[in-house]
This record gives C-alpha cells, sequence and structure tokens, in this order.
C-alpha cells in the first residue's frame, strides 16, 4: 500500500518546516508528502521549493491561485496530486510525534476513515519548538506537559457515537473527524472529495464526515495513539463566526447529496 501525507498550507513556512521535519523519523510509514497551498505568495512559494531538496521523502508542492481561504478546494488540490493508495490529511502547524503517522496506517481499511485529534500547545510551547527545533525529547516533554483529558474524553465520544449511531439513535451530523484523519483515496473519491463550496472558516471537515457516514462509511478512532501537536497561532476567526456565517448555514440544508457537486470532480 503506497501511503501520501496531504499538508493543508498557507504561508507559514516556520510551521511547515516542523511539520516536515517531525515527519522525518516516519520516513518509513509512508511514500510522498503533498503539500497542499492554499494559494501562498511567491516569497513563501520560493521559501517551500528551498525546503524540499532538505527532505529524504519525494514531496510535492501542489499550489492553486489564492481565492480567499479555501481549504476544501485545497485539499481536493491535494489529494488529485496524490499518487498514494491511503491518504492521510494534517495541517502545516501540526507536528506529528513518533508512531503516529504508523496508527494511521495501521488503522487502514477499506469503508472506513482513521479520526484523530490533537493536544494544543501554549503560545510559549510553541515558541519553544520553532526556537529549539523538533527532536523526540522536546515533543515528548510538550506531550506530557499537556493534560490527557480532553484527549480521552474525545475517544471515549468518538466511540459512544459510532455505537449509538449503529442503532440509529443519533443524527449522522454529529459524525466529526477534526485535526488529522485518514481514508483509502478511492473511499474518498467515492464521495467526490471536499465540498468546495465551504470558502472561509470551518464547515468542510464536518461535511465531509457527514457524508462518509451517510455513504456507509465507518469511522476508528487513532486518538489515543496518533499523538500530534497543535503548534499555538492567534485565531483569525472563532467559534462564533462558525456559528453564525454562511458555511455553518450551508451544512444545515435540508438536503446534502453523499457525492458532493463542487468536488474532485466537477459535472
Amino acid at each position: 500500500m503506497k501511503t501520501s501525507i496531504v499538508i493543508c498550507f498557507y504561508e507559514r513556512v516556520d510551521f511547515l518546516r516542523l511539520c516536515l521535519d517531525a515527519l522525518k523519523t516516519a520516513s518509513k510509514d509512508f511514500d510522498e508528502v503533498v503539500i497542499a497551498d492554499d494559494g501562498s505568495d511567491r516569497d513563501a512559494v520560493s521559501q517551500v521549493e528551498d525546503l524540499v531538496p532538505r527532505y529524504d521523502f519525494p514531496i510535492i508542492h501542489a499550489w492553486h491561485p489564492r481565492e480567499g481561504p479555501r481549504r476544501a478546494a485545497t485539499r481536493n488540490n491535494g489529494i488529485r496530486h496524490a499518487t498514494g493508495d491511503y491518504l492521510v490529511f494534517m495541517d502545516a502547524d501540526f507536528v506529528a510525534l513518533s508512531g503516529g503517522i504508523r496508527s494511521h496506517i495501521k488503522a487502514a481499511a477499506s469503508g472506513c476513515f482513521a479520526a484523530g485529534r490533537c493536544k494544543y500547545t501554549s503560545e510559549e510551547q510553541a515558541k519553544l519548538i520553532l526556537a529549539e527545533g523538533v527532536s523526540d525529547e522536546l515533543l515528548e516533554a510538550v506531550y506530557r506537559e499537556l493534560p490527557d483529558e480532553p484527549v480521552i474524553k474525545e475517544h471515549r465520544e468518538f466511540i459512544r457515537y459510532g455505537f449509538l449511531r449503529k442503532l440509529g439513535l443519533t443524527s449522522p451530523r454529529k459524525q466529526t473527524f477534526g485535526g488529522h484523519f485518514s481514508i483509502y483515496k478511492k473511499d474518498i473519491e467515492a464521495v467526490n472529495g471536499y465540498d468546495a463550496s465551504y470558502v472561509g472558516w470551518g464547515g468542510e471537515d464536518q461535511d465531509m464526515a457527514l457524508r462518509l457516514v451517510m455513504a456507509g462509511f465507518s469511522g476508528r478512532s487513532v486518538i489515543p495513539d496518533a499523538r500530534v501537536l497543535h503548534l499555538w497561532h492567534p485565531r483569525e476567526l472563532g467559534n462564533a463566526h462558525w456559528k453564525e456565517g454562511p458555511n455553518v448555514r450551508y451544512f444545515f440544508r435540508e438536503k446534502i447529496p453523499v457525492f458532493c457537486e463542487n468536488g474532485l470532480a466537477k459535472k
């Protein structure tokens, strides 16, 4: 099985460098990295081009023009460029600890997706990692400093939801896989990838999870094992904007097709 890691990226080259550095120790677990670039400017693109030769694994830089934040369209572009049978999705501000990617690979199964979560660093911890660079010792130390309870709670909720959904006791809209997740390429193609009608902040992950469940796919939790740090950065938009904005209204429209019209393959 050939595996591609698809990294959603926009202009934070310092974060991308840490993300790629952390993948060095997992290079035997995947075959290529696709940097799905949401229209970074020429300076950032030049820095990415300088980064690529430093790594001993293949890296594809999949850029598209900037038309505002388009995470769904960006990930679709990454999927199109990926040559792997199995895809692991991350963001450029994620730093995977040892064994994190391997946990996704072990969970791979046709008709399933594997969902993970992150521990969120403080501003001080993110600055420390940026200053010192990636090392197993530092990442392990930071991960231990952060509480386990939120991750354990999300794992239990994920398992609980899957059980209730099989019994028909909860809405498919409650399915999530925020953070990092993985799936066979053929399976994400079966629902036509991400709905690129989501522009701006929020909604595209919830929509993808919903459509996968509607299509009959089931979720596996790798939350306790696929350990990933989310590097602190100021939020451009918060949950209030997501709850009040156009994306949430689009998500809660009456009928959502399993095979989205504005996805990987457009009619």
